[in-house]
């Protein structure tokens, strides 16, 4: 009894000894994390030790340079410069649809390279995308557009408004309308019919064909998906839309894709290229570099994190050893997602690493530089 009364004092005073040595040296790992923030921030924004984008890419910004005849012989040089197949033949076509059906993924797929950022949440895509395929003598100039969602009020007009005029204002530039609809089952939803009755009345005002793409075609694998899919089919059929053909597509298990592009193909027209052979987009390093970090945050961040900040590139320092840095702004409207955003920052600059070194070829290393934006971040 006296020994054990002996060993609780002993025990009690070895655990608070503990206890403070794991405080002592979690202050210290937290005034060695506060420097290092401080001094990274003064490294970018004091010293300003970093090569900023509109040096590393001086003609980024194109729209200064519009209407200048360098820029049009420049231009024009280009063009040139591409390697002319015999017969060449172009067709500019737009994808078209509602929110979340799968349009992104078409283009990256039908492309063969990651182009746009891809998300299981609908409003993903803010503005056009371009992709190419080149199919023997034959380029495929794709534009993924934003979702089109039907303005019915005041609120939708908010949220909606602009990225359904920027996907409507593709059909003034495209030759042929790709109309993507997820594969339902059952019944088309009121919604998509909304859309697919408006993009097939926009397109024919301007005659221009329309290309019924059934999506998501993985999701119907046993007898009774197929048995609903008939069905909603059907439901579509119903609506006596002048198509021009139906594909039925799958990304994930990569069936009717050749199809759908041996099919576009017959619509080309004699023409030159503007892109060369293995060119997947004509999006500058820095936009493209920009979109896959998007892809990155919607994959690690949870929940509408990712859809609820911003980010921008502002450094683009090339190292000796080969190495890019890049440094990039990131806002947010709240601290929480500002703090969840630093938790998962290993996973993110891990994930965006792999995904930018097979994308870009080249080595790239990220630094992030969080910031609350106390009025929000803008729509776009």
């Amino acid at each position: 009894m006296f020994l054990r009364t002996l060993r609780r004092p002993h025990s009690l005073h070895s655990r608070r000894r503990w206890e403070q040595r794991i405080a002592s040296v979690l202050s210290e790992h937290e005034e060695a994390a506060v420097d290092d923030v401080a001094r990274r921030f003064a490294r970018i924004y004091k010293e300003r030790r970093y090569t900023p984008v509109e040096e590393a890419f001086p003609l980024r910004d194109t729209a200064r340079w519009v209407g200048l005849p360098e820029a049009s012989g420049a231009s024009s040089k280009a063009t040139r410069a591409v390697a002319q197949p015999p017969n060449p033949h172009t067709l500019k076509l737009a994808l078209l649809g509602p929110q979340n059906s799968g349009k992104t993924s078409l283009l990256n797929a039908l492309s063969l390279s990651h182009i746009g950022a891809v998300s299981n949440r609908s409003g993903s895509t803010k503005d056009w995308l371009k992709g190419v395929a080149t199919v023997h003598n034959t380029q495929l100039v794709m534009l993924d557009t934003p979702g089109i969602v039907m303005v019915n009020g005041e609120k939708d007009r908010r949220r909606h408004a602009a990225p359904s005029a920027r996907a409507w204002d593709a059909l003034m530039v495209t030759e042929l309308v790709v109309l993507t609809l997820p594969a339902g089952l059952g019944f088309v939803e009121p919604e998509q019919k909304a859309v697919a009755r408006e993009v097939v009345h926009r397109a024919s005002l301007r005659k221009l064909p329309v290309v019924l793409v059934i999506t998501m075609m993985d999701k119907v694998q046993t007898l009774k998906h197929r048995e609903l899919y008939f069905s909603m089919r059907t439901d579509f059929e119903s609506m006596c839309l002048p198509i021009a053909a139906t594909h039925e597509t799958s990304v994930k298990g990569g069936s009717g894709l050749l199809e759908l592009k041996d099919f576009l193909c017959r619509y080309a027209t004699p023409g030159e290229w503007e892109h060369f052979r293995n060119e997947a987009t004509d999006i500058n390093p820095v936009d493209r570099l920009s979109e896959l970090l998007r892809q990155c945050f919607f994959e690690v961040l949870p929940h509408e994190i990712p859809h609820q900040m911003r980010h921008r590139i502002i450094g683009w320092t090339k190292k000796d050893s080969g190495t890019t840095e890049v440094i990039t702004e990131v806002f947010f409207d709240r601290p929480a997602y500002m703090f969840t955003f630093y938790s998962k920052l290993e996973a993110i600059c891990y994930r965006a690493q792999r995904v930018v070194e097979r994308e870009l070829k080249g080595r790239y290393r990220f630094v992030f530089q969080a910031f609350i934006a106390p009025g929000g971040v803008s729509s776009r």
